[in-house]
């Protein structure tokens, strides 16, 4: 009882206040020990431990010892997620800390290990790569990935490598088709040691791929990276195509997201990689692409007569953080293929660009396309636009496909502004422009 007459936190079931501490970062869970003698021993059965080393060099060897005074302290039981943030000034002493964790039959391992010091020629313990009881497990580092010859995580579901180097096509083929896997994110990793390489895990449904910038070429020497995705429903690809990369037996796939950057030198060759990589997405449902796709693909105008046939496609959307992002419904093109869909992001951009162009409040009067595309006409039934504010620039551009695309049956409007009267003052700037009313929706988020 405290001095109120109430009950305390000591209170508290042990198994509560372990659920408590398991919210807390582990050095912040520890020096819970000095509340009282209640708490001295709590900490001791966490089964999330959390490690984050600071920037600071004169701080390392106090996290070093710290690191080791918990896992020497700790209880014996098992450990079920273990985070590691740091840099490696000990490898021997930072693999015997996820040693330790293995050793614990730990289901959730993260590491994250600090460019410079000892991470380019760290090499992990070979106990990780056989952990029986491991089911998620993320890799950041800055050098070479080195793998055993042997690799055995027969619970293995979630796989996240970030910034490392493939060591060889056997190792790499091993780790990224382990036959439990059901979601793969490979970021800012450097293939340049490996010539060809598949990704077929049989259970894998989310495949995310972020490629590292390159300043060099990469042509004939670029890395052929294929994959066959027969229980895929989600693929995601970032990156300027330094290496090449096929997607085959895709026909689960439901969403999909499409991005290229830093590739206009190249463009005209990577706008061949990017239509292969169209190719590989014909079977999807719901397909999110980038402006810069379309700018890669007019590089080579001529593949727009061969765009390939879709099944099962209903939603095309084009996001562009920098504006608007498209919602464009194409559930009704006649010809079954991306041309008609692709055509219609192509003018939605220009009309945007031309939008911002134009002079201030031009696209209220008597502005049109003359003529207006077939595609607007027929097709284009649905426009979601995101994160409107009410600027000019944007209302002109709703007032232009409000002219201009004369299939519409649907526009919504989410808009993130606050307060009564900036709301007030967007529904009747919409309000003003012609069509808005029979087509259009508001939301406020």
């Amino acid at each position: 009882m405290d001095d109120s007459g109430g009950k305390s936190i000591n209170d508290l079931p042990d198994a509560l206040l372990q659920h408590i501490l398991s919210f807390l970062e582990t050095k912040d869970a520890v020096r819970t020990s000095i509340l009282s003698r209640k708490w001295e021993h709590l900490w001791k059965s966490l089964s999330n431990l959390e490690f984050h080393q600071c920037y600071c060099k004169a701080m390392r060897k106090i996290f070093m010892n710290s690191v080791e005074r918990v896992l020497l302290l700790r209880d014996s039981s098992n450990i079920e997620k273990f985070t590691l943030s740091c840099g490696i000034d000990d490898a021997t002493r930072t693999r015997t800390w996820v040693s330790a964790a293995v050793n614990r039959n730990v289901k959730e391992l993260c590491v994250n290990f600090y460019e410079g010091g000892e991470s380019e020629s760290f090499v992990s313990p070979l106990c990780l790569f056989t952990c029986a009881t491991l089911t998620k497990l993320k890799i950041t580092s800055h050098g070479v990935l080195r793998l055993p010859s042997s690799i055995s995580l027969p619970c293995l579901k979630i796989l996240s490598l970030q910034h490392v180097v493939f060591p060889d096509e056997d190792s790499t083929q091993q780790i990224l088709n382990l036959r439990t896997l059901e979601e793969l994110k490979i970021s800012y990793c450097d293939w340049k040691n490996l010539k060809a390489i598949t990704i077929s895990a049989p259970k894998l449904r989310s495949l995310d791929i972020c490629e590292m910038h390159r300043n060099d070429l990469r042509g004939s020497d670029a890395c052929h990276v294929m994959i066959f995705g027969t229980a895929l429903t989600f693929f995601s690809f970032s990156g300027g195509f330094w290496d090449d990369y096929c997607l085959f037996k895709s026909s689960s796939l439901v969403e999909a997201y499409f991005h290229v950057y830093g590739c206009y030198e190249r463009s005209r060759e990577i706008a061949h990689r990017a239509y292969k990589h169209i190719v590989g997405l014909s079977t999807v449902k719901h397909l999110t692409l980038t402006p810069d796709v379309l700018k890669v693909l007019d590089c080579a105008p001529e593949l727009f007569a061969h765009t390939p046939t879709v099944m099962n496609l209903t939603s095309i959307r084009l996001s562009d953080e920098s504006f608007f992002e498209f919602l464009i419904f194409t559930t009704v093109i006649p010809s079954g293929t991306f041309s008609t869909a692709l055509l219609i992001l192509k003018l939605l951009v220009s009309l945007i660009e031309l939008s911002e162009e134009l002079p201030t409040n031009c696209a209220k009067d008597d502005w049109i396309l003359e003529p207006v595309p077939p595609c607007f006409q027929s097709c284009l039934k649905c426009i979601e636009i995101r994160d409107f504010v009410g600027l000019i620039d944007e209302l002109d551009a709703v007032a232009l496909l409000l002219k201009n695309a004369i299939a519409l049956d649907d526009m919504v409007i989410t808009c993130s502004t606050t307060g009564s009267e900036g709301q007030r003052k967007i529904r009747e700037q919409l309000f003003e422009l012609p069509g808005w009313s029979e087509i259009g929706r508001l939301n406020f988020v």
